[in-house]
């Protein structure tokens, strides 16, 4: 078994516990770590490598449609997203890939191109265009220099300057750095048997029989959150496990190439001249990482899309499952009735660009400081609890 990254006594008590490091998990650790708490973060496989060592690295906003409170707290988060980046980034010196390359989606019917018109409109009012330089717009000519294929395209196509990208593996690498350098302990290949609440805090028993006191257990295993939150409420169904497939390619594209998006497809250009193509989503499945046909139909649909990919060479391809809540937001805060134990999850396909704002969230609550970020109603675990505490 592999040692701790960090050195680990179990007398030790730390002001927060983190399970699970993927990308909320560390984003927790992080913002905690920065306001002086002392954090334990530990992980049943390594750091970084679960749902958050995918592939697409795709940060969009939601479309301007009924727009409200959550997708409100998302444009902000992908707002501050590129601050985030340049922080870290200085603080570990490890380039995370981000880039604000924008999104083309294009344009087959009359209809897609009026709805993309009428987001176009929305988009200048409710991304703050005039303040922002953010946009969304129609345009008809598709000399988009062999990056789309433009049989797609009859009514031209949507292009949004606001989409952005990054390596999901880079960044995890880069926050887990800044754990480590900020001090937090690190704990890979220790999966958690128990989770106990106490008067004052709570407990966690590991599979090697360690036992471990925290003022906070905070639950951001992904989808095997889930199954710990049930079994501490009584409840059941609160969430489950949706896997996706994906691959990289080497196209050799040039860089500033924004995200293609066509009917479940993405296509999105990284650094270095590589593809990033996806993904599926399925929610019945019996191998979390194995890939198989269904990653054949998207690279086949991603090759309709985009002709430069038709001599690329595939590199890897990668499954892996992500959290998605019963309720289909995310699900963050204390579990109701109790002050030491703290769900963080469901993030499904938008965890990356919420991270660093429900990282800040959970640190002033786990902090019990007047809160300067507020949640949408919908991401509370109140509400996937029904706010009611347990028996």
């Amino acid at each position: 078994m592999p040692s701790p990254l960090s050195p680990f006594s179990s007398s030790s008590r730390p002001d927060c516990l983190i399970i699970g490091g993927g990308v909320f998990g560390l984003s927790i650790a992080r913002s905690c770590l920065g306001d002086g708490m002392s954090v334990m973060l530990v992980d049943k496989g390594e750091i970084g490598q679960g749902a958050s060592y995918g592939l697409l690295g795709a940060l969009l906003p939601h479309m301007s449609e009924r727009w409200n409170e959550k997708k409100e707290f998302q444009f902000n988060a992908l707002k501050n997203l590129s601050k985030v980046k340049e922080e870290l980034e200085e603080e570990v010196g490890i380039s995370i890939g981000y880039d604000r390359c924008g999104r083309v989606v294009p344009l087959g019917t009359e209809n897609l191109r009026e709805r993309h018109l009428v987001r176009s409109q929305e988009a200048e009012t409710l991304w703050h265009g005039a303040e922002t330089g953010y946009y969304h717009k129609v345009f008809d000519d598709t000399n988009l220099h062999g990056w789309i294929n433009v049989d797609l395209c009859p009514e031209g196509y949507a292009f949004d300057n606001f989409s952005a990208r990054a390596n999901p593996r880079a960044y995890c690498e880069a926050a887990k750095a800044s754990v480590l350098k900020r001090g937090g302990q690190v704990l890979e290949n220790r999966t958690v048997e128990a989770i106990e609440d106490l008067v004052d805090g709570a407990r966690v028993t590991l599979d090697n029989g360690d036992v471990i006191e925290a003022g906070v257990v905070v639950m951001a295993a992904g989808f095997r959150s889930f199954p710990m939150i049930e079994k501490l409420t009584g409840m059941s169904e609160l969430g489950q496990g949706v896997k996706g497939q994906a691959l990289i390619a080497k196209v050799g594209q040039e860089p500033g190439l924004p995200i293609l998006y066509d009917r479940s497809v993405y296509v999105v250009p990284h650094d270095g001249g590589v593809c990033a193509i996806g993904s599926t989503s399925e929610e019945v499945w019996d191998d979390e990482h194995s890939t198989d046909s269904r990653c054949d139909e998207i690279w086949a649909k991603a090759l309709n899309l985009c002709p430069m990919l038709e001599n690329a060479q595939i590199l890897t391809r990668w499954a892996g499952v992500r959290p998605k809540a019963a309720k289909r937001d995310p699900m963050v805060g204390f579990l109701p009735g109790s002050k030491s134990l703290f769900a963080a999850t469901g993030g499904f396909k938008i965890g990356f660009g919420i991270a660093h704002a429900i990282a800040e969230v959970s640190r002033e609550r786990i902090a019990g400081v007047t809160p300067t970020l507020m949640l949408p109603p919908t991401f509370e675990a109140a509400h996937h609890l029904d706010g009611k505490p347990w028996s």
